[in-house]
């Protein structure tokens, strides 16, 4: 019982490692319909909270909450385009200074990668 109590509580504080991993600067690589784009995502984290602010050629947008679950992220995005308001939901995982997931919107999905630094 005891090597399954120790075994536990270190994946636990290795989770909380890689979360807390997560703040920074990150510069995004994106393939759109319009191109390759490298808008950069700058996280801030306050306790156990993330947030931030995605800079991109239409300026920075504040994002509120960043969901942060062990290497997992995700977080939506409120972008405005010519014809108005859409909604992206960007999930991913990181690892050290590398992450990679997909980017959502009602047009479809795209994939992307992410450096820190």
């Amino acid at each position: 019982m005891k090597k399954f109590l120790i075994a536990a509580l270190l994946i636990v504080a290795g989770q909380g490692v890689l979360a807390e991993g997560f703040a920074g600067e990150w510069t995004l690589t994106i393939d759109t319909p319009r191109g390759i784009q490298h808008p950069t995502l700058i996280v801030n984290q306050e306790g156990e909270q993330y947030s931030g602010v995605y800079n991109s050629l239409r300026g920075p947008i504040p994002v509120e909450m960043i969901k942060v679950e062990g290497n997992s992220f995700s977080f939506p995005l409120k972008i405005t385009v010519p014809i108005g308001e859409i909604e992206v939901l960007y999930n991913g995982t990181f690892e050290g200074d590398e992450m990679m997931g997909s980017a959502k919107n009602p047009r479809g999905e795209v994939p992307f990668t992410g450096k820190r630094g």
